[in-house]
């Protein structure tokens, strides 16, 4: 039991919407595990793919980067409504990212977040929330 308790000591310090917030995403997790992915090896983050174009990642340990969050969406539906992709700069390497900057991954080109080829470009957004 004190495992337990030292295990998820963060997740019982919650209360209120905080509390319902994550409960909310264990149920979508429990109801599609696969949606959980973890490159803690290659990036330090853990993502939830949540559909074929979006994911989440997380950090491992929020206090050792400034992406403490990164969001990466499939960015074929926005070329192909015009966005010009060379207005954005191209995804630094890992733990360079700007906080509230997009940047843009080209198709073929290797995503750090992954450590391998995305099939299709990308757009990412960092947020320091520390």
């Amino acid at each position: 039991m004190e495992r337990m308790r030292s295990e998820y000591a963060d997740v019982l310090a919650l209360d209120g919407v905080s509390k319902q917030e994550i409960l909310a995403i264990a149920r979508l997790l429990r109801a599609k595990p696969e949606m959980a992915i973890d490159r803690t090896s290659e990036s330090g983050e853990y993502c939830l793919k949540s559909s074929q174009g979006t994911m989440t990642h997380y950090a491992k340990d929020a206090a050792a980067t400034r992406e403490d969050i990164v969001y990466e969406f499939a960015a074929t539906p926005l070329l192909k409504a015009g966005l010009d992709p060379t207005q954005l700069p191209p995804l630094p390497a890992l733990g360079k990212m700007e906080p509230g900057q997009w940047y843009y991954l080209a198709e073929g080109q290797v995503d750090p977040h992954h450590q391998h080829k995305m099939p299709g470009p990308a757009l990412l957004l960092a947020v320091d929330v520390r």
